[in-house]
């Protein structure tokens, strides 16, 4: 039925849905082979609470369980037996690889193998993380002047050899990074005193790479990079990554910086060697285990990835190693508070680093494990001494501080909630910026372990509110004097109700504004905002109570009027800080909007028409004389839904003269009932193209000529376009083209897009500064005029602002579709989409001025024309969102270009240039993928 609804419909636009109805298709048996490759790798199983961090660290993202159709992880795994096996082991659901015919050769080369040696700690936490969108752009890199060498080194059997991961404490495997440091220690005798090991022993700063699979590790490629490549261009820029490694090297002012940041223990450390400061991963949500949470200001965290988990248990291998075969350094007699320890497991087979902080006795002493971040009290017998060159790794434990919670830092209710919410889990954390090197971090912590992210800095501070504040909602009760604040698109209605807390509130804003007119000073501006921040901001001439619901930049932000339901988009200027005399009374006072919607009115799928909104809003905003009668309660994300009747100047509450009635029976409800019947659902403006359920409902307009005046459109004789306004009064012309490189040149870039090596997108790494900027503006521009401005007149091939993901685009239209949704081409960051036609409004002058940046591109060195899903995920996880060095290796002529001059496709090697040894040439690891695929399949 999808496939042939597609077949009917014309043009280029049939083909792209029908390409992505077989991508759809093909996908959930990509997803099967790629689990299967997960599960065959470990002959012991693998936890169903740890399998989708698993699968992440193999694809770079979890297993999409909505997609498939699919609510939990189990009902998923049990709907494909011929992939996976269940089975109950020590009260613990285990995941095991069902063996067939096929891969009972790969089941035997796994059980062969030796079991795990280490079991990780008991504890159990989360381990179902679902990825933060980050900003892209915001990586940690630095030039250098030339390509480096790919290695050639032998193959290897992908998957099975890419690190294990168990649960616990133990977050990820060791490498083999201490194996060298293992040899020079095992060679040590009692007289010597050895410098500490340098810090190339364990790289860490280097940016955490959560897709990185060790089939890097053994490339072998397949052509070789020219020659040109390799040698240094002073005028080009090589990306490399930004490694605080460098920086550290700076010798003792740094030591002396990293000594006086106070260490989770509260101890100083007592010895003449201290270890160098832990490096910050430089991606935007590293993943981090939440250890311990004294107060909001000191939560111990370790981060979580491959060099820190992996650094330290190569470390603690080489204590093993060092520590049971004749090692000189003996048990530690008479410890002192503040040493520096090695501390042998009971069983003698584990050994890990600590701090004393109590010695309690003769033979007991209260330790702090310095990279797990907690105390424990245990016999003086298991103390060794620690050689110096175990103290090249610094401490994984460390503190940070949660913003926004400081002045409530050790409140019992903040801590109840961070200990519910954060303590023994593992959680994705923003940094905030500036951060001095000697300043202990500001941070956010998020749970994207549900199906709503859970702002955990916003949610503790939320534990404060005193709800009793707030007037009780009861059904079939009408209250009176009801204040309607805003009416949403999606027919959400926020009222205020007469309660403590808006009395409360009303006064505290009166002595904001007199604070403000008398103290304004630039100590009030938001210096640090981030999500979820608690502040300040003009409303109608007076100031109200706002948090940030997402941050587009560190300059422009969309905030959140929280007593009167009201969103908008504004720069970090127009905020304040709340006084500090007022913050603890502000913080108490419960948001008092409502979400509420009318009851018994069978209101459309999706947003509503800006008719019906103009006309409710008209109905009842302002209104004096408001009541409201409640029907029903719901929990909406946390907070209650409220299902009500709605009476404005009525002298009775009969359910005639409501407006639920009066909006029903209205002609403007009937045809909007009658469009709704075409209208597919959206949470937003952008549309799924990938659901086969939206595909099905897709019928393409005739795309019959429009007579509206275009306001950028392309003149089919001519590649720069003349164009006129609305108006008809000036000419229109297109950005400027972007100036392509040469062939044999290596430029900077970033990857937004990659379908697979025929096919991805570039952009220039140098100018990404300013699509930034002109995102924060058009942001800025459109969200503040979209809603009020009349409806766009579209026409196919032309260039308009679409907004799509709540953010604004320069988009060409590539197709009109007949109920409602419009096809468009992102011309900055190369992708496709489906939005409302509502979501479109013309392209002003200003932001036509910077070229469009989306190159396609297709990468040299490979010889295949089409690629499996398999090898086309490997690819997306290697490149995309990624910055790299591209080498040109051919530019398509002008000539061979059919359509507009953005069309035109580069042929490049890939680079990535963040491995600290060597530079990771992309065509090389996908050499003979498809065997290495097969067999693990």
């Amino acid at each position: 039925m999808i496939l042939n609804s597609v077949k009917k419909s014309p043009g280029s636009l049939a083909n792209n849905l029908k390409q992505r109805v077989f991508t759809r298709m093909s996908d959930s048996e990509s997803i099967k082979k790629m689990l299967r490759s997960v599960l065959q790798s470990s002959k012991t199983g693998v936890s169903i609470n740890t399998l989708q961090l698993e699968y992440r660290s193999l694809c770079g993202e979890s297993i999409p369980l909505k997609k498939l159709g699919y609510s939990k992880l189990e009902e998923y795994l049990r709907s494909i037996p011929s992939v996976v096996r269940l089975e109950y082991q020590m009260g613990e659901l285990k995941c095991f690889a069902t063996v067939c015919q096929e891969t009972a050769h790969i089941a035997e080369l796994v059980a062969r193998q030796k079991s795990s040696k280490k079991s990780g700690h008991s504890q159990v936490i989360n381990c179902k993380m679902r990825f933060k969108p980050s900003n892209p752009y915001m990586l940690n890199v630095r030039p250098r002047s030339s390509l480096r060498q790919p290695s050639a080194a032998g193959t290897s059997n992908w998957p099975a050899n890419r690190s294990r991961s168990h649960g616990g404490y133990r977050g990820f495997s060791a490498s083999g990074d201490y194996r060298q440091l293992d040899q020079r220690l095992s060679s040590i005798t009692p007289v010597e005193h050895r410098q500490p090991a340098s810090q190339s022993v364990v790289k860490q700063g280097a940016k955490p790479d959560r897709k990185k699979e060790s089939l890097e590790n053994s490339q072998r490629p397949r052509e070789k990079p020219p020659e040109q490549a390799l040698r240094p261009n002073q005028s080009q820029a090589i990306l490399y990554n930004s490694s605080r490694t460098d920086i550290e090297a700076t010798g003792s002012q740094e030591s002396q910086q990293c000594r006086s940041h106070p260490l989770p223990s509260g101890v100083e450390v007592v010895g003449p060697v201290t270890p160098p400061c832990l490096v910050l991963p430089s991606e935007q949500y590293p993943s981090v285990l939440i250890t311990d949470a004294k107060s909001s200001n000191a939560v111990t965290v370790r981060y979580v990835g491959e060099n820190y988990s992996n650094a330290q248990e190569a470390m603690e291998d080489a204590m093993r190693s060092f520590y049971t075969q004749g090692s000189p350094y003996q048990h530690l007699s008479n410890p002192v508070i503040g040493q520096l320890v090695a501390v042998r497991a009971e069983d003698g087979a584990e050994l890990a680093r600590a701090q004393v902080m109590e010695v309690m006795a003769p033979d007991k002493v209260k330790l702090y494990y310095v990279d797990y971040g907690f105390s424990v009290e245990t016999s003086g017998s298991i103390l060794l001494e620690l050689h110096q060159d175990f103290l090249c790794l610094p401490f994984q434990a460390t503190n940070v501080r949660l913003a926004g919670l400081e002045t409530f830092s050790s409140h019992q209710l903040v801590l109840s909630a961070l200990d519910r919410l954060a303590v023994g889990r593992i959680l994705l954390m923003e940094t905030l910026e500036p951060c001095q090197e000697t300043e202990m971090p500001v941070a956010v912590l998020y749970d994207t372990s549900q199906d709503d992210d859970i702002n955990v800095n916003s949610t503790c501070l939320k534990a404060l509110q005193d709800k009793t504040m707030n007037n009780p909602l009861t059904v079939n009760v009408t209250y009176q004097d009801v204040c309607v604040t805003n009416v949403c698109a999606d027919g959400i209605i926020h009222c205020q109700l007469p309660s403590r807390g808006t009395a409360r509130l009303s006064k505290l804003l009166e002595k904001t504004e007199a604070f403000f007119i008398s103290q304004m000073t630039s100590e009030s501006l938001v210096s640090r905002p981030f999500c979820g921040k608690f502040c300040l901001a003009r409303y109608k001439g007076k100031w109200s109570r706002v948090e940030i619901a997402n941050m587009y930049s560190n300059r422009v932000m969309e905030i959140l009027y929280i007593d009167l339901g009201v969103p908008a988009t504004v720069e970090v200027t127009d905020l304040r800080e709340i006084p500090p005399l007022l913050l603890k009374d502000f913080t108490i006072i419960p948001p008092q909007a409502i979400k509420c919607r009318l009851a018994d009115l069978k209101f459309p799928e999706g947003d509503w028409s800006p008719e019906a909104v103009l006309w409710v809003k008209e109905a009842v905003l302002g209104s004096q004389d408001c009541k409201m009668k409640i029907m029903k309660l719901d929990q909406h994300k946390g907070d209650w839904l409220v299902y009500m009747y709605l009476f404005i100047g009525a002298a009775s509450q009969e359910l005639d003269k409501s407006i639920n009635y009066q909006l029903a029976q209205s002609e403007l409800w009937q045809k909007l009932k009658t469009q709704n019947n075409t209208t597919i659902k959206s949470s937003d403006s952008s549309v799924d193209t990938g659901l086969s359920a939206l595909v099905e409902k897709l019928t393409l307009s005739s795309l019959v000529p429009q007579p509206t005046m275009k306001p950028c459109h392309r003149a089919e004789d001519s590649p720069l376009p003349d164009t006129t306004t609305e108006t008809g009064t000036q000419p229109l012309q297109m950005p400027p083209s972007l100036e392509l490189p040469q062939p044999g040149q290596n430029i900077d870039v970033f990857v937004p897009v990659a379908c697979h090596p025929g096919y991805f997108v570039l952009q220039p790494w140098q100018d990404l500064h300013k699509l930034v900027v002109l995102m924060g503006e058009m942001i800025l521009y459109y969200n503040q005029t979209w809603k009020t401005s009349t409806t766009t007149h579209i026409q196919k091939g032309d260039v308009y602002a679409a907004r799509i993901d709540k953010n604004w685009q320069r988009v060409q239209v590539k197709g009109i579709l007949a109920n409602g949704l419009v096809s468009v081409y992102e011309l900055d960051h190369g992708k496709h989409e489906l939005v409302r036609s509502n979501y479109i409004r013309p392209l002003i002058e200003e932001f036509r001025q910077l070229p469009f940046q989306a190159i396609t591109a297709q990468l040299a060195g490979v010889t295949q024309h089409q690629w499996s899903e398999e090898a086309s995920m490997l690819f997306r996880n290697h490149v995309e969102k990624r910055a790299l060095v591209a080498h040109v290796e051919s530019v398509q002529d002008v000539s061979d270009v059919k359509g507009e001059l953005w069309d035109r496709r580069l042929t490049v090697y890939l680079v990535d240039t963040t491995l600290e040894d060597r530079d990771l040439w992309i065509h090389s690891i996908l050499a003979n993928i498809g065997s290495d695929l097969s067999s693990a399949a």
